[in-house]
């Protein structure tokens, strides 16, 4: 049995982590860690296969399946127990295939301890894995994978055009019927929103100068672009941004509540709420272009994102603006050495009417007009939607994706490949 534990939670869910860690180790001593990247660093510093680790019911950062996967992946904790509520049986085989050790379910540990309050009934706390394998058909609806997906568009510089990715990004999904929040993160300087003619919006630090984010307060705070694709931030004054910041965790959680899909664009710089925004992406998508510093910022990049906690299998790589004759072939920089499983992507220079159309607020004449630009992103964007099972059954993205026409009652795509 493991006497020394290494966990994770929010501040005010300690107790409950501790009580679920005596149903694996009675006398476990357990430490606690300050995030993600700090569990993963406390673990090299130890003797690997001598301690555990132990993670859940974190309310921002990182999804905990998602952390409790890359700490099995990194092979340094002895045990990897994974705490959480709601748990179904999709999340026990999805954890079982990442490696995790065990799940339980602080709802069911409490309830235990509970009936044995009542009743004085002797001590019978055992493995979760002796729990149902699925819990009642509330719990399933309540489940964090409802949620929709975020990606994210970073990259390590300005200029390489992931503002761009972005917005065509939540106009081509629009066009395919999806309900897009959009999310501009270069909260002091972000101009996406000039990317669709929006030249006014609530200002998010009004939002959080009014306390507790609330999830009506939060979706009246949208402007509106279209009929689907609604867009936040950023902020109006720029000396407000490190207020809004902390609260980035909480905003993008209840944007994905509310949406089909969540894009965010991030500042070049790694603020407090670009790493909050990464530690949540379903994709992170980091955008370079092909200059001759391009392998530098994004090695770096890729390098922080590892740090923060983001499975190398979450992480894509886009190179923006490349030559149409390069579209489709095969390339592997350096960068390569730190981003074994990442995906790339090329995306063709679009030329001057982009960047005037964008400039112009015009990203929905930009979509309609196409060309490679726009042909390019809708194929990137239709691979991510693919990956992550979310890929509307609208021809032109089974085209973009290379999918054939759907068959009935077979199943193209598997969430259990979102927590690899």
């Amino acid at each position: 049995m493991i006497d020394q534990w290494i966990g994770f939670t929010s501040d005010e869910c300690r107790d409950e982590l501790e009580q679920a860690l005596r149903q694996v180790s009675p006398r476990g001593h357990l430490v606690f860690a300050r995030d993600a990247a700090d569990i993963r660093c406390r673990l090299r510093d130890e003797e690997p296969g001598t301690v555990g680790a132990i993670v859940g019911l974190s309310a921002v950062g990182v999804s905990d399946v998602n952390l409790a996967a890359a700490l099995a992946s990194d092979h340094l904790a002895r045990e990897v127990v994974l705490v959480a509520r709601f748990v179904t049986g999709s999340l026990r085989s999805r954890a079982t295939q990442a490696g995790i050790s065990r799940v339980i379910d602080i709802d069911d540990v409490l309830f235990d301890q509970l009936a044995l309050g009542e009743t004085d009934a002797p001590s019978t706390a055992g493995s979760a894995s002796e729990a149902p394998a699925e819990q009642p058909a509330a719990k399933e609806c309540a489940a964090h994978s409802a949620r929709a997906p975020i990606v994210v568009f970073s990259s390590g510089r300005g200029g390489v055009g992931k503002t761009a990715l972005c917005a065509v990004s939540a106009m081509v999904a629009d066009r395919w019927g999806i309900r897009v929040a959009v999310l501009d993160l270069d909260l002091a300087c972000g101009n996406l929103p000039s990317c669709f003619g929006v030249t006014h919006w609530q200002d998010l630090a009004s939002l959080v100068e009014k306390g507790a984010l609330e999830s009506e307060a939060v979706h009246a705070a949208g402007s509106g672009v279209t009929q689907n694709v609604r867009i936040w931030g950023p902020c109006a004054l720029p000396e407000m941004a490190e207020q809004v910041m902390p609260h980035t965790g909480r905003l993008l959680e209840l944007l994905a509540e509310d949406a089909d899909l969540v894009l965010v664009d991030t500042s070049s710089t790694c603020t407090d709420a670009v790493a909050q925004a990464m530690q949540l992406a379903d994709r992170l998508v980091l955008v370079h272009d092909d200059g001759p510093s391009a392998i530098t910022y994004l090695a770096r990049t890729s390098a922080l994102a590892v740090r923060l906690g983001v499975p190398r299998a979450r992480i894509m790589r886009v190179e923006n603006g490349c030559l149409t004759r390069l579209v489709g072939t095969p390339f592997t920089p350096l960068a390569d050495l730190g981003l074994e499983t990442a995906r790339a992507f090329r995306v063709p220079d679009g030329g001057d009417d982009v960047r005037d159309l964008l400039s112009a607020g015009h990203a929905e004449e930009l979509r309609n007009l196409g060309g490679e630009f726009v042909r390019g992103v809708t194929k990137l964007l239709a691979c991510v939607l693919s990956e992550l099972g979310r890929l509307p059954d609208v021809p032109e993205a089974r085209r973009a994706a290379d999918l054939p026409k759907p068959r009935k009652g077979l199943q193209l795509f598997s969430r259990k490949r979102e927590v690899a």
